[in-house]
């Protein structure tokens, strides 16, 4: 929001305060009883009558002052009773969609008849219920419009990672409601909070306009009848009032659906300016999500210490240290071949020309983006970026690497102009010559529109999920044709009759696929993907690899990319950055450039191909943790599952694999209660539970926890990571109250991360550190059976299996079965004491790890190992 448009939303708030102040306070402020005859009927204004007298002689200002707090205490009464009941009815009808139909069903009656007249003809038979049959009838016929819209939003957050973990740990339904739902609708609750009043002092003024309900005569609706034959002897006997009510209502309205966001943004270079950043991915400029940059100021030409030595012939640099790095290896003129430093450990840069002149980047020929120096901190003065200086060059592959939590994704958004919320930053980023933090919002826009295409580590929640791919696609490109998305759809390895689908009908993989292909769809200059590569299985995973290597070679693209698999990153990329975490100190490299260690604290140091099957003590395998039969599943019509079963005994580990849209999660969402259309039998510890979406408050509170695929959604933005934890460590493990801040430190310690970590909220967490999070949460709930979807998808590759090793320890300690959906075959064969591979639904190959991989009977296996 511009200053000018900021300074007018307070002047609009300012004046209905001061309306709003007067009719609450008016009756001590009155100069005359409001009743009492100050002069002739519709006197002028005049004398002691500042606007004059009514139809009864009495004073216009005394009777406005007291004549707007009955009707806004009303229309308050109404707006509050009206909003929180939708409100609830709204969630309601999100987690439980029975419910959700009859709301829907009593609803549609209601409407059936105007509201308007609804109310007029309950009011006249009913005259003696006064304001209460006014509040009474006003919920009738408002709750059934607003509810509507709560639901809808609410639908969206009942189907996030953290609210079906909860109804698969046994929640109740008010938690799910007033703790994991309402929470996330404060916007939706304060502009329908607003938009209520508004309709409630409209509806309370028309009521008493018509005499039908038992309102006070000084209410400012009742003024303008009463004075309405006077209008020519003294119009401000009816346009105060008239005016009073306008000021209230159409300036809450404007207050509440207008008010200033995100008025200040992070600064670049040595410019200031307002902006709100959001990233736009449309060729046509429509803003797919807008996300607050923060308010930090950036202070450009951080001076960065270089201690240059051995210049020899035409500014050729030999070796140079200091806090960018050391650089070794130079071959040509001012070129560097390998810079190592507290910004990463980097492999074949190549960086033409003088480089920085005097703590400026120089964008030189060749240049498709420079970034230097730059640091960036949260509010809270943590480190989520530390000091990083690189060049991606146009028609090359650039990957960053590095331990989860490094800063990763951070660095790659500061090149669309954006960085975390409250965060603020040090240093320049240019692309395409231009600083993007010194852009203003218009530019901002167009600059992403023409040159940048940006696909997240969660493709999914960045897809519309009722629109079907082939929409999607044209939302992206609008200018380009059916064959072009049937193209790039084949392309990215999906057949053409996903184009019919909808986003939400899709696999994780297929999701990651389609947003690939939206991106590549809008022929970018600069392509940048975060973590590409994960979710996909063997064979695809090296076709999508190929895919970005040919568009760099062959379009001229410059890609940006992040991931942890090495090898198909070294595969792919001209240069691969190691980002080093912002705690981590500079460490001696090998000749390849590559750190000695990680940066994190791993939980086992043995690595992930070491790690033998645990081998399970009789009595163990003698008990059955979980076994299904006859796992029959349909979505949208079709049918997903089909026959599946198996028997997982407890401390063993099972591996769901399989190509992407093979069923795995969706039978891990069968398994955990979550997926309504199916049948089947399912027992857990001996006991039998439902198939199908319905309560398991008591299986759930006995040892079920889902840790979801998707990162982004795992958490619950509103609560700390300390509350996240808290709740499972109370509710289910029964932690005295005294002991739950150690029992914190210590699930953060066991999942590799700073016990420091526990009063930030999810929006200030790399992806990999949201994604341990979630497991410590099912860890605290000390579960009998476990189901991890992906969950080593967004970790380097030392902390995945660190990972796995804990989860090693709790299968022998705890007993506790594991269900492991994954890609990584080599987790699987390391960790994983069965396997089950699902292709189109069904079971193909089941039995050992090793054994089914030493000699795969079905194309599906053989595909999965590349």
């Amino acid at each position: 929001m511009s200053r000018w448009a900021a300074a007018w939303w307070y002047s609009v708030a300012g004046g209905v305060g001061v309306v709003v102040l007067l009719a609450v306070v008016g009756p001590l402020l009155a100069p005359y009883p409001a009743d009492a005859a100050v002069g002739m009927p519709f006197a002028g204004p005049g004398g002691g009558a500042v606007l004059g007298t009514d139809r009864l002689g009495r004073d216009v200002l005394s009777h406005l002052l007291t004549g707007g707090t009955q009707l806004l205490v009303v229309a308050a009464v109404i707006a509050v009773a009206v909003t929180v009941l939708s409100a609830v009815l709204g969630a309601v009808a999100a987690v439980r969609p029975r419910a959700g139909r009859a709301i829907e069903l009593c609803g549609d009656l209601v409407i059936l008849l105007p509201a308007v007249l609804g109310i007029l003809l309950v009011l006249t038979a009913w005259p003696q219920g006064g304001v209460t049959a006014l509040i009474a009838v006003s919920l009738v016929f408002g709750v059934p419009y607003c509810a509507r819209i709560f639901a809808a939003s609410a639908t969206t957050i009942a189907t996030s990672g953290y609210v079906e973990a909860a109804i698969a740990s046994g929640e109740s339904l008010p938690h799910l409601i007033f703790r994991e739902i309402l929470p996330n609708l404060r916007a939706v609750f304060t502009t329908q909070l607003g938009l209520r009043f508004v309709v409630a002092i409209y509806l309370v003024s028309t009521i008493a306009f018509l005499g039908v309900s038992a309102l006070g005569p000084d209410n400012w609706a009742i003024m303008v009848r009463d004075n309405a034959s006077g209008l020519l002897l003294n119009p401000w006997a009816v346009l105060a009032p008239s005016a009073a009510i306008a000021i209230v209502a159409v300036g809450v309205n404007l207050v509440v659906t207008r008010g200033p966001k995100n008025r200040s943004a992070p600064k670049a270079s040595s410019n200031t300016a307002d902006a709100t950043v959001a990233v736009a991915e449309a060729d046509d400029g429509s803003t797919r999500r807008a996300e607050s940059a923060g308010g930090g100021r950036v202070s450009a030409g951080r001076e960065v210490a270089r201690a240059v030595r051995g210049v020899d012939g035409a500014g050729e640099l030999r070796s140079a240290v200091g806090d960018v790095g050391a650089v070794r290896g130079v071959d040509g003129a001012g070129e560097l071949r390998s810079a190592v430093g507290d910004v990463g450990a980097v492999r074949g840069v190549e960086r033409a020309g003088a480089g920085w002149r005097g703590g400026t980047p120089v964008a030189e020929s060749g240049d498709a983006a420079v970034v230097d120096g730059l640091t960036v901190a949260a509010d809270s003065g943590a480190v989520l970026l530390a000091p990083l200086s690189f060049r991606l060059k146009v028609g090359t592959v650039t990957a960053l690497t590095g331990a989860s939590g490094a800063g990763k994704s951070t660095a790659m958004r500061a090149l669309l102009g954006h960085l975390p919320a409250g965060a603020r930053g040090e240093g320049a980023v240019l692309v395409e010559g231009r600083a993007v933090f010194a852009l203003d919002a218009g530019a901002l826009r167009k600059f992403r529109r023409e040159y940048i295409a940006y696909v997240g580590q969660d493709p999914g929640s960045e897809l519309n999920p009722l629109l079907r791919v082939r929409a999607v696609l044209a939302e992206a490109a609008p200018h380009s044709s059916d064959a072009d998305r049937l193209a790039v759809i084949e392309q990215v390895g999906l057949d053409p009759i996903h184009l019919r689908r909808r986003c939400a009908r899709l696999s994780g993989g297929q999701q990651r696929r389609v947003a690939l292909a939206r991106a590549i769809l809008r022929r970018p200059r600069l392509l940048v993907l975060d973590e590409p590569l994960a979710g996909l299985h063997g064979s695809l995973r090296t076709e999508i690899a190929q895919l970005i290597s040919t568009l760099a070679t062959e379009n001229s693209v410059t890609v940006l990319l992040s991931g942890h698999d090495t090898e198909a990153i070294n595969a792919i990329a001209d240069t691969v950055i190691e980002v080093r975490p912002p705690s981590e100190r500079p460490v001696n490299t090998d000749a390849a450039g590559r750190n000695g260690n990680s940066g994190g604290r791993p939980l086992n140091s043995t690595p992930a191909t070491a790690v033998s099957p645990i081998s399970d003590p009789a009595d163990a395998r003698e008990t059955t943790a979980v076994q299904a039969t006859g796992i029959n599943a349909d979505a949208g019509g079709h049918r997903v599952l089909d026959g599946i079963g198996f028997r997982l005994p407890a401390g063993a580990a099972l591996a769901v694999v399989g190509p992407s849209g093979a069923g795995k999660t969706t039978l891990a969402r069968v398994i955990a209660g979550l997926h309504g259309d199916a049948v089947g039998s399912l027992e857990v510890s001996g006991v039998p539970v439902p198939v199908g979406q319905k309560r398991r408050i008591k299986v759930g509170a006995n040892g079920i926890q889902l840790v979801t695929q998707n990162p982004r959604a795992a958490l619950n933005p509103q609560r700390t990571v300390e509350q996240t934890l808290a709740r499972p460590l109370r509710r289910i493990a029964r932690v005295p109250k005294q002991e739950i801040p150690t029992r914190i430190a210590g699930l953060l310690t066991a999942v590799d991360l700073p016990a420091d970590l526990a009063d930030r909220h999810p929006h200030q967490l790399s992806g990999g550190q949201r994604q341990r999070v979630a497991l410590a949460r099912a860890l605290a709930a000390d579960p009998a059976v476990l189901i991890c979807d992906e969950i080593t998808t967004a970790l380097d590759a030392e902390t995945a299996a660190a990972i796995m090793s804990l989860l090693d320890r709790v299968r022998a300690d705890r007993g506790t079965a594991v269900i492991l959906i994954s890609h990584d075959m080599t987790l699987v064969r390391g960790h994983c004491t069965d396997l089950l591979v699902l292709d189109h639904g069904r079971v193909v190959e089941s039995g050992a790890p090793a054994t089914v991989f030493a000699a795969p009977s079905h194309q599906a296996t053989a595909d999965l190992l590349g």
